[in-house]
Order: structure tokens, then C-alpha cells, then sequence
């Protein structure tokens, strides 16, 4: 076992320092906020995990039939009940061909247990978009460290929370690499925790081919969970990480209409100032 867990400290968190940037402005990590972020009519950000900064660490998340595979996944809160449109996110990796994106159950913490991905939900594998397409539909590197996939309308990931019945969900994000006998990788990137505050439960891990079998989770060791960093990381590093991923959405008809009827409210607001 304890060579298990130093195989997996000295490889599995061979974490890559990268340069990225945010790649926009929006809202805190409540799901909550409407913010107009464009392709379909009416996407908000319903999730953003990316602002205001994105850390220079990641950790793996691909596919390789050369070499294995690797997979980190991270909790969000869903309190509306709209399907999720696009993803964006920050990372880094070579050798890119497809990314595969799953959505999961949650399984709560409990006394013994950190939380982590339960049961898959969604499994779906997205090519890059055609440059002619006007909605772009697939992934896209947007070549500064971020990259953004919007999902046909029959990929769209349907939630069931509400504001009386939330709902965490972990999304999970993979590159998918071709079988050319090298080793091809993709780093997801972490949160700046500096600069944003981390919600929920620290991302998971979890990967054969590092020899860390489901779940492992991305912070302090726990009695089911070894330390997974193998720094150097700098000064005052938390040992706790979130993901860098933001998410749209297209509100129901109804929440529409009271999104519209708020922004008249203050239009009418300012021409009576």
C-alpha cells in the first residue's frame, strides 16, 4: 500500500506550471447571477469557477490509449432547473483531438468519507467546431490558456435543482487522445485560491494508470485519501483545490420572463432618476 500511495505521489501529480488567463468577467460561484454570455438567445452564466483568476497548477485529465487515462472532476451547485449550454475552462495539453464531458451524482461527505462523484449521468464526446459553423458548436481552444465547448442543442445537460431542492452535480473533463504511440496529456487547471473562494468540497481524482483508484480528492490526506500533491507549490499553498471551470445555461420560459421583467425595472429606474 505504501507503495501505492508513493507511486502516486511521485507521478500522479506531476503538475505542469502554465501561463493562462481569465477569460472573462462574471459571477461568483452561486449559480445564481444572470449575465448575458451570448451564442443561443438568453444564455447566462449560471456557474463561474474561473473568476476572478485561474492558479498555474493542474492536474491530469485525459485519455491516451498509449498510456492510460486519468480523470478529475469537481462539485458545483445547481439551483435551476435549465440546461447547461457551453463550458468553458482552463487547462493545458498537447495531442488534443476530442474532449469527453460526464456529469455526475454526488456522494456527500460523511465522517470517514470525503464527497466525490457517484453515479455518471451524462457521458458525451465532443469534437472540435467547424470554423463555418455560426454557434461553433464543439470544443474550441480560445489560445490563451482557456478553452470553451459549446454543445449541440442534443448534447445540452438538463438539471433538476431549484432554489427549495438544490442539487450538486460534479462535472468531469477529459481529453481525448489519439493512439499514435506517444504519450499525449491534458492538464486541467486549478482555481487561483489567492484570489477566489473555493466552493464546496475539493476536487477528486482518480486514475489507474497513476495507480490511484476512485476516489482520491484534491486537498489534505484524509483516512481515505493520500496527500496527492509533490510541490514544490508556493508559500502558504492551502493543500485544497477547485477546478477552473465556468458554465452557461438558457433559463425555463418562466424564469425568462421574470429575467425580463427585472431588467425593465431598471430601465424604468434610470429614466426616472
Amino acid at each position: 500500500m505504501k507503495k501505492l500511495i508513493t507511486i502516486c505521489l511521485a507521478a500522479a501529480m506531476m503538475l505542469l506550471l502554465t501561463t493562462v488567463t481569465v477569460f472573462a468577467e462574471g459571477v461568483a460561484p452561486n449559480g445564481t447571477a444572470p449575465t448575458i454570455v451570448g451564442d443561443w438567445p438568453g444564455q447566462y452564466t449560471k456557474w463561474d469557477q474561473m473568476t476572478p483568476g485561474i492558479s498555474t497548477w493542474g492536474g491530469a485529465s485525459f485519455i491516451d490509449p498509449d498510456i492510460g487515462s486519468a480523470l478529475s472532476a469537481d462539485d458545483f451547485l445547481c439551483t435551476q432547473s435549465a440546461p447547461i449550454t457551453d463550458i468553458h475552462f482552463a487547462g493545458w495539453g498537447y495531442g488534443i483531438q476530442l474532449f469527453r464531458i460526464t456529469f455526475w451524482t454526488d456522494y456527500p461527505r460523511t465522517t470517514t468519507d470525503e464527497s466525490r462523484p457517484y453515479d455518471p449521468i451524462y457521458d458525451q464526446t465532443i469534437g472540435s467546431a467547424d470554423p463555418e459553423d455560426p454557434y461553433k458548436r464543439g470544443w474550441q481552444d480560445n489560445g490563451d490558456g482557456t478553452f470553451r465547448i459549446n454543445l449541440p442543442e442534443s448534447q445540452w445537460f438538463y438539471q433538476q435543482g431549484t432554489p427549495a431542492n438544490p442539487i450538486v452535480y460534479w462535472l468531469g473533463i477529459q481529453g481525448v487522445m489519439p493512439q499514435d504511440g506517444y504519450s499525449d496529456i491534458f492538464y486541467w487547471n486549478f482555481v487561483d485560491q489567492y484570489e477566489a473562494p473555493l466552493w464546496g468540497d475539493d476536487a477528486a481524482f482518480t486514475s489507474a494508470y497513476f495507480g490511484c483508484p476512485p476516489w482520491y480528492n484534491w486537498g489534505w490526506p484524509t483516512t481515505d485519501s493520500p496527500d496527492l500533491y509533490d510541490g514544490p507549490f508556493p508559500e502558504g499553498w492551502a493543500k485544497s483545490a477547485d477546478m477552473a471551470f465556468a458554465l452557461s445555461g438558457i433559463p425555463e420560459p418562466a424564469t425568462m420572463l421574470l429575467l425580463g421583467l427585472g431588467a425593465l425595472s431598471l430601465i424604468r429606474r434610470k429614466k426616472g432618476a
